[in-house]
């Protein structure tokens, strides 16, 4: 965090002609009055006096910090903050970092300096050591979606990935494939290590070998998911099941096996994550395991208002997933289970 002192050196002033600024007790020259309000503005710095006076009082307004949102999962996710925020009369001011993890530390260190009463954060990546300092000062924090168990003090709301995982793995297994790649978005985030996780599990269940080859990234695109579906299928042509990341993925991989001639489910089954809204009209329907989007949004709101009322409260809220059962998995009936 930047201090007077930095603010001083910078502007080539002593530290008392900065106070002299921001509390106006004493005139200084204009030149220099400009330069130091320049770089208090650069990085909008809030005396610590006064950031701890502002801090008691209450603005009704949270932030809420997404590492990317083109897919239907985030979209709900973000509706589901939103909603519950309006049912207690909160607004809330929503960032899209685009996973970088840099602008994501600087909206985080401008939230907390323009006093939101405290930030929901799906991070961009897994090692977020970062926010220790603001957890530590008791600074509401909530992670959602994504999280890392090395930050202290804060509590975080996901939905449950290595379930997620083995569940839409040991229902290929159970159809009878042996062969089932697997396309993820982004690498190294709780969300992938988790699913990752639960797919080998249910790998070793059946005792068939993990192969690393039989991953693929496909960037949480249409693009990318059919790309990936090409590298995976050139590669390792004996795949015949794959189990896909994020629903524009899924989308791109349907594609790509129809450019290629491949039928679903005969020639590849496939098992996508998040139940998006063409989903039951593509031919043939697809089936999708589903973490609840809306409920995930929903219950990290909560947790964010038991945060600020309770500084001590660190809770870890994991929601199960459910079935969505169509026919692209080989299934012939319909329905959630």
């Amino acid at each position: 965090m930047v201090t007077m002192k930095d603010i001083a050196k910078e502007a080539n002033v002593s530290v008392a002609t900065v106070s002299h600024v921001i509390n106006g007790t004493k005139h200084i020259t204009e030149e220099k009055y400009n330069k130091v309000m320049e770089i208090i503005r650069k990085y909008n710095y809030i005396p610590n006096s006064t950031a701890k006076n502002l801090r008691k009082q209450i603005t009704k307004t949270a932030g809420l910090i997404v590492s990317s949102f083109p897919d239907s999962f985030v979209n709900k996710m973000v509706f589901g903050v939103e909603e519950r925020a309006r049912e207690m009369g909160y607004h809330i001011l929503l960032v899209n970092t685009n996973e970088d993890v840099d602008y994501e530390e600087k909206t985080i260190n401008l939230l907390h300096s323009k006093m939101v009463d405290g930030i929901i954060l799906s991070p961009t990546i897994s090692n977020i050591d970062y926010l220790s300092k603001f957890s530590n000062e008791h600074f509401p924090i909530v992670l959602v979606n994504r999280y890392d168990p090395k930050v202290q003090n804060v509590p975080y709301v996901t939905g449950d990935n290595f379930q997620t995982g083995y569940l839409a793995t040991k229902h290929l297994l159970q159809h009878g494939h042996k062969e089932i790649g697997l396309i993820y978005s982004v690498p190294n985030v709780s969300t992938t290590v988790g699913r990752i996780e639960g797919y080998k599990a249910a790998l070793s269940e059946y005792h068939l070998p993990f192969r690393e080859s039989y991953l693929e990234r496909g960037y949480g695109t249409v693009k990318g998911g059919a790309d990936a579906a090409q590298s995976l299928l050139s590669r390792e042509n004996q795949i015949t099941a794959i189990f896909i990341l994020s629903d524009l993925m899924t989308i791109g991989v349907i594609s790509k096996l129809k450019e290629l001639s491949l039928k679903i489910p005969k020639d590849v089954a496939i098992i996508g994550f998040g139940d998006f809204e063409s989903a039951e009209i593509i031919e043939p329907p697809v089936t999708n395991i589903v973490l609840p989007p809306d409920l995930i949004g929903k219950a990290a709101f909560d947790a964010l208002l038991n945060k600020m009322k309770n500084p001590e409260y660190v809770e870890h809220i994991e929601i199960p997933p459910y079935f969505i059962k169509r026919r692209s998995c080989g299934c012939s009936l319909y329905g959630r289970a």
